[in-house]
């Protein structure tokens, strides 16, 4: 096996790989069938299955297989415990197409390239938003806003919840997400999404959103994170607070459901609405 011209390919295609850089191996026959190699900045390279979650891809036989292989389950995807040795690994890479994923000794592969430089440098640029951005808020509270499970800054600003999100952008600069939500549990109806389009035709900054997964409604504003001024932000927070509180009330009155805060009251906040768009919102 490992004098295959398979295992050759791949130790060649392992010695390419330097800091930030991704090789995804994969199966044509099979869809669920593919080993992410991935270099962090120091070059050192690590391997997971694909796709997530890899323990609903894979049948009980080949997550054992790729177990006995030293990957273990991370929270419902399957990473390997501990580096890829770029020179002496490539057998091992053999090992998992062959013992997890079932492919023939002479089945072709499907070799994709990446890099996650610019992902890291975006990740770098956020830290360093958040770090200026910490303090601003804490000056503003009197105290240090709390965080949430997404990184988002959280709190209360003129009677209305406000989050504060550094984020990057795919393929594009990072940005600071100011938002509100202003409605839980509301009617989705045409009328709604008219209304929502007035409302946003007459304002100078920020937009309402309408998140019908969630039978919500909150108003946002993007800003720059590369430029953003303090005075920018502080504008920002008091903006949304203060756009959200003016017409929460109205549209519940229209439109049904609860304002955050009487659905936080009521204790009805949780069944209703998590954060709109948790998960990938940007």
């Amino acid at each position: 096996m490992s004098d295959s011209p398979r295992v050759a390919f791949v130790a060649g295609q392992l010695a390419l790989l330097q800091p930030f850089d991704l090789l995804v191996l994969s199966l044509p026959a099979r869809p669920f069938a593919a080993l992410q190699l991935a270099a962090d900045e120091a070059g050192v390279v690590t391997a997971t299955l694909a796709p997530r979650p890899t323990t609903l891809a894979l049948g009980p036989d080949a997550q054992a297989a790729a177990h006995r292989l030293g990957f273990v389950d991370t929270g419902g995807t399957l990473a390997r415990a501990g580096a890829i040795d770029q020179v002496v690994d490539a057998p091992l890479v053999e090992a998992v197409l062959t013992d997890v994923f079932g492919a023939g000794v002479d089945e072709l592969l499907d070799v994709h390239h990446g890099s996650r430089r610019a992902e890291h440098e975006a990740e770098l640029k956020v830290a360093e938003l958040r770090r200026r951005i910490q303090p601003l808020l804490a000056e503003m509270l009197g105290r240090e806003p709390t965080v949430d499970q997404d990184g988002d800054f959280v709190f209360d600003w003129a009677g209305e919840q406000v989050y504060v999100s550094p984020k990057p952008t795919v393929g594009g600069p990072v940005v600071v997400r100011i938002f509100a939500i202003t409605n839980v549990g509301v009617r989705i109806t045409p009328e709604l999404g008219l209304f929502i389009a007035r409302l946003n035709f007459g304002l100078v900054f920020g937009r309402f959103a309408l998140d019908v997964e969630h039978d919500a409604v909150w108003f946002m504003e993007t800003l720059l994170g590369d430029v953003v001024a303090d005075d920018e932000l502080r504008f920002g927070v008091g903006m949304v607070a203060a756009t959200a509180s003016q017409w929460d009330a109205q549209i519940a009155q229209l439109f049904g459901g609860f304002t955050r805060a009487d659905a936080e009251a009521a204790n009805a906040a949780e069944q209703h609405q998590p954060k709109p768009g948790a998960g990938g919102y940007i």
